[in-house]
């Protein structure tokens, strides 16, 4: 039987896959189904979200930012692959999908990316079309040391509170090598903010338990921070 909590490192360094879905994707993959607009899984990596979209019935793009990843995907019925870096280098048509999936991704953009991302998916989503994101917050084990700064600057009202240039300036953590050197940990205000001012309604924004994660990097039940938005 496999391991609950077993993680694969992606090929481009970009953090790990999960064989078990975390608790946004799982909404998302609930919420899909036959008969509508395609559904867009930005940061797909080996397709756990995909496939299980695809399983559902949904029409599924899958994008990742590693072609590779995306090759063996290539090959189910229904599924379109979709290489290239989010934000900036995907172009879909305005109002062409039912959801936007974004999971393990937007804490690897820059104050800038994020807005840019969050427009663009804006764009993309039909009207009543809904947007699925998950990302890591401060509260991790491996970034333990940078929640008292991350705090003073929440106090502080910075906008972009948990952008880190340097992980390792924070961590000690032995597998810093496999995200990149930069690291944006967020939160439920943060990312309400964000997608607010690009044009969405939040539905719910809320932090909660990776259960997909080893319990070694638990820290206090809020690893994770989720929005889930739609567009009016």
């Amino acid at each position: 039987m496999p391991d609950a909590h077993r993680r694969q490192p992606t090929l481009n360094r970009m953090g790990w896959s999960s064989n078990q879905l975390n608790a946004l994707s799982q909404l998302f993959v609930e919420d899909c189904g036959p008969g509508r607009l395609p559904v867009l899984d930005i940061g797909a990596a080996f397709g756990i979200a995909s496939l299980a979209a695809l399983a559902k019935g949904a029409r599924v793009i899958a994008n990742d930012l590693d072609a590779s990843h995306l090759a063996e995907l290539a090959t189910h019925p229904g599924l379109e692959i979709l290489p290239g870096c989010f934000p900036g280098e995907l172009d879909l048509p305005p109002e062409s999908l039912s959801a936007v999936h974004a999971s393990n991704v937007l804490h690897f953009l820059t104050g800038e990316e994020l807005t840019l991302g969050a427009a663009q998916a804006a764009k993309w989503l039909a009207p009543g079309g809904r947007l699925f994101v998950h990302a890591g917050t401060p509260y991790q084990q491996p970034f333990s040391r940078f929640i008292p700064e991350y705090e003073r600057r929440v106090a502080l009202g910075e906008l972009w509170p948990g952008y880190v240039e340097d992980t390792h300036a924070v961590s000690s953590h032995r597998k810093l090598g496999q995200i990149p050197r930069a690291i944006h940990l967020l939160d439920a205000q943060v990312l309400s903010r964000v997608f607010l001012e690009a044009g969405l309604e939040i539905d719910r924004a809320w932090c909660y338990r990776r259960h997909d994660l080893p319990r070694s990097m638990h820290y206090d039940g809020r690893e994770g921070v989720a929005v889930l938005a739609h567009r009016s």
